[in-house]
């Protein structure tokens, strides 16, 4: 079992990046995080499973639509091989268009990736999707639902708002669920966003995916990337959060220290300091909503959760297909 350093004494290997895990789990290494989902931990989750209630939590295929992020639209064609057979085919298809998983390949650091790898490693395969799709994303998944926490309080969030979800957040809204985060962990992360976009028609929902052309003009709620946020995670043992808004943290993204408004900080970002130091899976787009209010509703916000990314070799982002089992 390997021993994981507390984040206040990474870097693990003297000659990483500060503030980064590479190394820890052996040069070679493309899941990061994901190694505290031991078969262990997997066996513990299986407790969590008291009713048999299920919730999926993607988002169809062709949503958010418009698409985000320059993306263009899901092709889906239905072809007829004889009477009586069907097939259909995807074109156009963005695997990080909708609900997904970011691959720790996703997103580096001064341009350079988790453990070392340089965009030329990424392109050959390394830190890609397949390594997750092995074994799956599996474990005990707990809800933090600060959306619904915040609103208890007399503050609701406003999902088309730059709200910053700092630690001492995510803490108060545990203690009030009577929940804890514990090594191994998949941290699911309510904000109030997907069932805010779903609830826009479609003039509505053109809004936010033309400010996410240029990031610095798209708003939603999310984790903070400020100093504090990494550490957090990281010394939490969480093994992949998965949130229900576009990014998972807080847009827009850090300014770019010229001051040009029209620039951001890539590096100061919150993907940059916990996927491509700490080799973190996020996740985005998830709907939690129906979950929530099921967890609202009998207290407990724990459960079983598994998830299959797909198995593209090198792939940089996957469709969750992921279950939650109560």
């Amino acid at each position: 079992m390997v021993t994981r350093p507390r984040f206040a004494d990474l870097p693990f290997s003297p000659d990483a990046p500060a503030n980064s895990s590479w190394g820890l789990y052996g040069p070679d290494d493309a899941l990061g995080t994901l190694n505290l989902l031991t078969p262990e931990r997997v066996l513990a989750a299986a407790s969590c499973i008291r009713t048999g209630k299920r919730f999926t939590v993607g988002l169809p295929l062709d949503l958010p639509s418009p698409p985000f992020f320059g993306r263009q639209p899901l092709e889906h064609t239905v072809i007829s091989l004889m009477p009586g057979m069907m097939d259909d085919k995807l074109d156009n298809y963005w695997p990080q268009g909708s609900t997904q998983w970011d691959a720790i390949c996703h997103f580096g650091t001064d341009g350079t990736f988790y453990n070392g790898n340089s965009e030329d490693d990424v392109r050959a395969g390394r830190l890609g999707i397949h390594a997750a799709a092995r074994e799956g994303i599996v474990g005990r998944g707990v809800l933090l639902d600060v959306a619904r926490h915040a609103a208890n309080t007399g503050a609701p969030i406003d999902p088309d708002s730059s709200f910053e979800i700092l630690p001492e957040m995510l803490d108060a809204t545990a203690a009030a669920q009577g929940v804890e985060l514990r090594e191994g962990d998949i941290l699911c992360l309510r904000t109030g966003w997907v069932g805010w976009y779903l609830g826009l028609d479609a003039e509505g929902r053109a809004g936010p995916a033309a400010a996410s052309l240029t990031h610095v003009d798209l708003r939603c709620p999310g984790l903070s990337y400020r100093e504090g946020m990494a550490e957090y995670l990281w010394d939490h043992g969480v093994a992949a959060v998965a949130a229900d808004n576009p990014t998972v943290e807080v847009m827009p993204p850090p300014p770019s220290p010229s001051g040009d408004p029209a620039l951001t900080d890539p590096n100061a970002t919150l993907h940059a300091q916990v996927m491509g130091k700490l080799g973190m899976t996020l996740g985005e787009f998830f709907v939690f909503d129906e979950l929530a209010d099921d967890c609202a509703g009998d207290g407990v916000y724990e459960f079983f959760f598994a998830a299959a990314p797909i198995n593209v070799t090198g792939g940089v982002g996957s469709p969750p297909s992921a279950v939650i089992v109560k």
